[in-house]
């Protein structure tokens, strides 16, 4: 069988669906993805098969950068809406089409899998004859943000012809949600078919470490004099708090901006979650999908601080589960901060409330179980 991934070029976006590519090329099957030309070193660094389409994050991000002004003055509760109709809708996904749709032709795969910001897909599915399939990045995009992005969408049906579908296509086919049910997602149209995965995986240690690890990481999208001023707001805040304390900056950030560094601190560009996750203690984050699911997959408590998007939704779900603390951007302050870690590593409940979601998590089919699933579907 032949499997086609598509994606936004962004780690937020791609790396959600790596386990299920994986698990895909471990079946012996065919597997691509397609983004834009210059993320082909990270599919490839994940084992996988890239193919060029769409516009990489620069270019989108200047493309942007002229409804970035309005959407901040915007109500944080609308901003998600007006976010995913324009960046996503407007801009990214018709830079992808023609690319993708003559990738897709040309590559000829059985079903074209897309993450749930990848509105070119289903026109392209729907062009083709192919199936597709609607791959979640974390929490479900609520259903009426993309009912309202739909009539953005519509021009890229009509650019091929064809009558735009209900929804923009999103949900033509199944739903693969990789949330806990804890973290309260949205739930797709009554009649689509929805497979759980397992995205995040995690060893839940029953010790905490004799020394605490903080691990401080704002993701990909945060940059600039703004990320450095929020790490450094963190740095000093948690200067003289019992704990070692790790910052990645993001390869998009200098960790020399961050100079002179307390001494319980250790600035990177990049760490793998996996190889801290395991002995830390609480994670400090933006509350992007791949952070929060990782660190909940491990039974980490977290303190959320959200700057956009889907982030401040997550920062909700993640706190009524009882697994986090949130500091909105007008609460950021050093002694806000300074007392949401210390409460995170002192109550255990947090941790207790935290490894209640890793089981949920660990419970969930595993990737190799959804691809059987899928493929059964096809024939």
């Amino acid at each position: 069988m032949r499997v086609l991934f598509t994606c936004g070029a962004t780690d937020g976006h791609f790396l959600p669906l790596v386990p299920l590519a994986r698990a895909f090329r471990d079946r012996g099957d065919v597997v691509a993805v397609a983004t834009a030309a210059a993320y082909a070193p990270r599919i490839e660094a994940a084992g996988l098969s890239p193919l060029a389409a769409g516009i990489d994050q620069n270019e989108l991000a200047e493309r942007y950068a002229p409804y970035v002004a309005e959407l901040r003055t915007m109500p944080i509760p609308d901003r998600r809406a007006y976010a995913y109709a324009h960046r996503f809708a407007l801009l990214d996904s018709p830079a992808r089409l023609d690319e993708l749709h003559a990738v897709a032709t040309s590559w000829q795969p059985d079903v074209l899998i897309h993450e749930s910001a990848e509105l070119a897909a289903p026109a392209v599915a729907a062009s083709l004859g192919l199936a597709s399939v609607n791959h979640s990045f974390g929490r479900a995009v609520p259903v009426a943000i993309v009912k309202g992005a739909a009539p953005v969408a519509a021009e890229m049906w009509e650019r091929l012809k064809l009558a735009p579908e209900p929804y923009a296509g999103m949900f033509r086919g199944s739903y693969i949600d990789i949330s806990p049910p804890s973290l309260n997602s949205d739930r797709p149209p009554a009649e689509t078919a929805v497979l759980r995965l397992r995205a995040a995986e995690g060893m839940v240690s029953t010790e905490q470490p004799k020394r605490p690890l903080v691990y401080v990481t704002l993701g990909t999208m945060v940059r600039g004099a703004e990320g450095i001023a929020v790490f450094r707001m963190v740095l000093s805040a948690l200067a003289d708090v019992n704990a070692d304390v790790l910052v990645t900056t993001g390869s998009q950030n200098d960790p020399a901006e961050l100079s002179p560094l307390p001494e319980n601190a250790r600035v990177e560009r990049y760490v793998p979650q996996a190889e801290v996750l395991p002995g830390c203690s609480v994670v400090v984050t933006h509350g992007g999908s791949g952070s929060m699911l990782g660190a909940l997959a491990h039974g980490l408590p977290m303190l959320v601080v959200p700057r956009m998007a889907d982030q401040f939704g997550n920062a909700d779900a993640a706190a009524d589960a009882g697994a986090a603390r949130v500091l909105m951007p007008d609460q950021l302050t050093e002694a806000a901060i300074r007392e949401a870690v210390v409460a995170l590593l002192e109550d255990p409940g947090y941790r207790q409330r935290a490894r209640s979601v890793a089981e949920e998590i660990a419970a969930m089919p595993s990737a190799a179980d959804t691809a059987e699933t899928i493929a059964a579907s096809l024939h």
